[in-house]
């Protein structure tokens, strides 16, 4: 009896062992010959034709790379070494009217001046196309972040911001002054616009100062349109206390939403009201489209927030050439998305909320994607993400010991139609936690073969996850299965492994970031990632 049981247990290992391993028929992958690995602390991917290119930065040098996407295989790489200005900042790199830039900004201290370089990058040689080309220089320094620059320096960085519109044929660079009045209840923005064609020549600039105070207005979002007008989507307090309520209980918001609108070449700032009486709204996004009209979207609640973040839905709105907003609407995430993959307690805490009128609330849930096809449709995405904070003993000298923990949750998307109607709405579960940041964590989304797919590591547990089931944990840098959810325009859901990141033709992956997914084709998209011996892989998967 024993020796049967002992086979039986074997079976079962086995078995188990292989069903883990089996992987979707609806993705084939193959791997590229190592190259040698570049660090670098900022990396982009672009993909054209069958090649791609990543251009890889930091202090010192940049690495441009070429790859063929069909083998896949590495081609070259071109390095420039202590190219740019010392003290340098990247603002941006983008690709504009069928060119690829690096947009760096540098401060002159001789002229007291703030200056954006573009420098063009030639994507047929993986070179540098000429000299960098200064396309803004301000007087006086440009507001920005300041952060940590080596042990004993602070650095400022996202100095400018590049808008490029739906058509690829207008780029606005734009800034703000850094404020003379220290006292932001005094001091008002000035904000700079740099309008630029095509041909990256500049076709207009101005500096337009905001009709309401630092402490009363909160930028939401920018956005240029084809015709190279500005809209700016701003928060303004009805006092001076940056408070969205006046009162914890309060419902109603103690702030109001304006679009303020300026004419390329202008520096008149038009102004039109956005009713949100009864809403709070959290993080907006704009985008150009190819109609005569922006569209806008982003995350609600009803007021009664437990934390920041928590949220009853999802709206839209489009606003008209002249900045007026028209066509909102609201729509409520319906309770049986929420509770989906939920636990026992979390289900328990939305019906008491339902009970009391409150309303249950996705909780966590932060705006990252926000898409416009065509055909005036969009998809607005967001995800749950919460940092936690942990204390324990055996610190230093006995004493209590403080670490943080990254937590990367489920996946909101909302397909909305050209009128603003939701043509479905599904979430994804996921359980991606970690100690190193994002890591290897989160997702990436990309629209294919008119499907939306949306890719991330997971625990192969997850696969064949049941509705009342909550998802198995996946922590970072342990190994998981690259994943991918493709949903069809009709809202049909279907979900694949793709690859086991501990095997892969014989390689296993140490580092995985799904900000290196790179779409190639209405078919195929590339992923590199790190194999151990200083080399990099890169992965073509193929969407059958």
């Amino acid at each position: 009896m024993k020796k049967l049981c002992c086979i039986a247990m074997v079976v079962l290992a086995a078995f188990q062992g292989h069903s883990q391993k089996t992987l979707s028929s609806d993705y084939s992958y193959k791997v590229s010959a190592p190259y040698r690995v570049v660090d670098a602390d900022n990396k982009y991917y672009f993909a054209k034709g069958n090649e791609s290119m990543s251009i890889k930065m930091d202090e010192k040098v940049t690495t441009i790379q070429k790859f063929d996407n069909e083998k896949p295989a590495f081609i070259k790489q071109k390095e420039y070494e202590k190219y740019f200005p010392k003290h340098f900042v990247v603002e941006a790199v983008k690709e504009f009217a069928d060119k690829f830039f690096i947009f760096y900004s540098s401060w002159d201290g001789d002229a007291k001046k703030e200056q954006l370089f573009a420098q063009e990058v030639d994507f047929a040689s993986g070179e540098f196309a000429g000299q960098p080309k200064l396309i803004v220089q301000v007087d006086g320094k440009v507001a920005g972040t300041q952060v940590q620059d080596g042990m004993m320096s602070i650095k400022t960085i996202d100095k400018f911001e590049i808008m490029v519109s739906f058509d690829k044929k207008n780029m606005l660079a734009k800034y703000r002054k850094k404020p003379e009045v220290k006292n932001d209840k005094k001091s008002f923005d000035i904000i700079g616009l740099c309008v630029f064609n095509s041909k990256l020549e500049k076709m207009s600039v101005e500096e337009a100062t905001m009709p309401y105070t630092e402490r009363r207005m909160e930028n939401l979002d920018y956005q240029l349109d084809n015709r190279g007008n500005l809209f700016m989507l701003e928060k303004v307090f009805n006092d001076d206390t940056t408070d969205d309520k006046k009162r914890r209980k309060d419902t109603v918001a103690n702030y109001h939403i304006e679009m303020l609108s300026i004419k390329s070449g202008s520096k008149e700032i038009n102004i039109s009201k956005f009713d949100n009486r009864s809403k709070f709204i959290g993080k907006v996004w704009m985008f150009d489209t190819n109609k005569d009209y922006l569209v806008g979207g982003g995350f609600y609640s009803n007021g009664n927030n437990d934390e920041y973040r928590d949220y009853d839905g999802v709206f839209v709105f489009k606003v008209t050439p002249d900045g007026k907003i028209i066509d909102q609407k609201f729509h409520q995430i319906p309770l049986d998305i929420m509770n989906a993959n939920e636990s026992k307690k979390n289900i328990k805490k939305n019906a008491k909320k339902e009970e009391k009128g409150e309303g249950a609330k996705m909780r966590h849930l932060v705006m990252d994607e926000m898409r416009v096809f065509e055909d005036g449709s969009m998809m607005v995405i967001g995800e749950q993400y919460e940092l936690q904070s942990h204390t324990s003993g055996g610190g230093m000298n006995g004493g209590m010991r403080t670490y943080y923990t990254y937590h990367y949750g489920d996946i909101l998307a909302t397909l909305l139609t050209s009128s603003g109607d939701v043509a479905w709405m599904r979430k994804m579960p996921k359980n991606q936690v970690g100690s190193q940041g994002q890591g290897g964590m989160s997702y990436k989304y990309f629209f294919a073969n008119n499907s939306h797919y949306f890719t991330f590591l997971d625990n192969v547990k997850n696969i064949d996850l049941a509705s009342d089931k909550e998802p198995e944990r996946h922590s970072d840098g342990k190994g998981g299965y690259l994943t991918c959810v493709k949903i069809t325009q009709a809202g049909d859901v279907k979900k694949g492994s793709i690859l086991d990141a501990r095997e892969v033709d014989d390689f296993k992956l140490y580092q995985f970031s799904v900000d290196r997914i790179i779409k190639t084709s209405e078919t195929t998209f590339m992923v590199e990632a790190y194999k151990k011996s200083k080399e990099d892989i890169m992965i073509k998967v193929t969407l059958k």
